[in-house]
């Protein structure tokens, strides 16, 4: 196989991972945000990602929080987020690993805002203590039956890619 033939088998395969991957997400209910306590152990904690839009990265998340939460303030320290998405019924995980970032933009929280949310903010989108944590990820691990190396579980496939640049087939 020529370099060139190479690539494009590569890239295939990229795009067939990210799709599978995207549609793990689209499906998972929840997810687990999993962030680095102070003393190096992990927190993990169910969430509601937020979806995006069709013009957005599918791998750039949001989640909606509270400012001053045990998760925000980790992300603040480290700057890194993990979140991983199960889909029992099809057999398959994702983790997204990355940058995490604190976002306090009333006007994004505006236009994002959803009328569930007021239980746990009654002042809606003005209140102060809401904010937006966003994942970056520049690091996808996952299984899909069908899609992933066989025997299926024996190991997953990872991608991965740097600031600006395309994902990138790691393992796979």
């Amino acid at each position: 196989m020529t370099s060139t033939a190479a690539m494009e088998a590569g890239s295939a395969s990229v795009e067939r991972l990210l799709a599978a991957a995207a549609a793990t997400m689209e499906k998972a209910r929840y997810c687990w945000a999993m962030t680095v306590a102070e003393d190096g152990s992990v927190n993990a904690r169910p969430m509601g990602p937020q979806k995006s839009l069709a013009s957005e990265d599918p791998f750039g998340i949001l989640f909606l929080t509270r400012r001053g939460s045990r998760k925000a303030l980790e992300i603040g320290r480290t700057g890194r987020l993990s979140v991983v998405y199960q889909h029992d019924a099809d057999d398959c995980y994702v983790t997204l690993i990355g940058r995490g970032v604190v976002i306090a933009d009333r006007g994004l929280l505006r236009a994002r805002w959803q009328p569930a949310w007021n239980q746990f903010f009654p002042a809606g989108a003005d209140d102060e203590t809401s904010i937006f944590v966003q994942l970056v990820a520049d690091r996808i691990e996952l299984w899909v039956r069908g899609v992933t190396p066989e025997p299926f579980g024996t190991r997953g496939s990872i991608m991965e890619r740097g600031p600006g640049q395309p994902w990138r087939l790691v393992q796979g």
